[in-house]
């Protein structure tokens, strides 16, 4: 792999990471706070909570992995547009 290669998937890499993380966030918050109601209409303890908070996490990540695909590549362009390293490509 070249030097180019590997500078260009790092730092794609590094903002699909940032990306995900991002997006995954805020759907894992909106996913727990719907089922808040739940854990305490059924008197459960905080650590029912945090297991099915925990459980909620698999089944976002393929929902989630697409979209943050998506952000890294175009904020990796515009960032290598930005600073002018397309033109150098």
């Amino acid at each position: 792999m070249k030097v180019v290669e590997r500078y260009i998937m790092r730092r794609a890499l590094t903002m699909f990471l940032a990306a995900l993380a991002w997006t995954l966030a805020i759907v894992w918050t909106t996913q727990v706070l719907a089922k808040i109601d739940l854990v305490t209409d059924n008197g459960q303890s905080t650590l029912t909570f945090f297991e099915v908070a925990a459980l909620i996490i698999p089944s976002i990540i393929p929902i989630v992995v697409p979209f943050a695909l998506v952000v890294a590549v175009a904020q990796t362009l515009s960032a290598m547009n930005t600073d002018s390293e397309l033109a150098v490509l």
